[in-house]
């Protein structure tokens, strides 16, 4: 069974989305250890950019805001939403421009398959990549954090990348790519 990263495209291709209010960040609004989240209102987001770049990057369709966190724009949402859905929430985000509303994507569903005492460390003892139990994932789609790595990646199994590739093709879709999962750095 195959495990890959369910990530962004590359961040300098497209503008990232920023929390907007200070309250956000604080109440820790955005933590993405895998537990729910209760909205009661929406957070403020933008979108950053380099003011002195000639040629300012466009948002994606699905942008990145925090490692382990997807935010999606509505076309995303209606084409990936009723599998993502499966194994977390899509919360709604206010977005300066134009009144849009994004999505937060939060996985919920944990599965303990990184084998931490395998897996390569750095010089502090955090994992720096991962070495998996594969007899714990699921053979039908799943998307899913790991309980040791769930502030920092989502993962999916071959079955359910076909799927997000295959439904992001279709739409049309930028931002969005499930790849090998890769040392993180630092």
């Amino acid at each position: 069974m195959t495990i890959l990263e369910l990530r962004y495209a590359s961040i300098n291709d497209y503008a990232m989305v920023v929390p907007l209010r200070q309250d956000d960040l604080m109440a820790r609004r955005f933590d993405t250890d895998g537990s729910p989240k209760d909205w009661i209102d929406r957070p403020l987001v933008g979108f950053a950019d380099s003011t002195r770049r000639k040629n300012k990057r466009a948002p994606a369709d699905v942008s990145v805001m925090v490692p382990g966190a997807l935010v999606l724009n509505k076309r995303a949402c209606d084409a990936l939403g009723p599998l993502l859905l499966k194994f977390g929430q899509l919360l709604e985000l206010e977005c300066e421009v134009g009144a849009e509303i994004r999505y937060f994507y939060n996985v919920t569903n944990l599965l303990p398959c990184v084998d931490v005492a395998r897996s390569e460390k750095n010089e502090f003892g955090d994992i720096r990549l991962e070495a998996f139990d594969e007899s714990k994932v699921p053979k039908e789609a799943a998307i899913f954090k790991d309980p040791a790595t769930a502030d920092l990646r989502i993962y999916a199994n071959a079955t359910a990348a076909a799927l997000i590739q295959e439904r992001a093709a279709a739409a049309g879709l930028t931002g969005i790519e499930c790849g090998p999962v890769e040392p993180i750095p630092g």
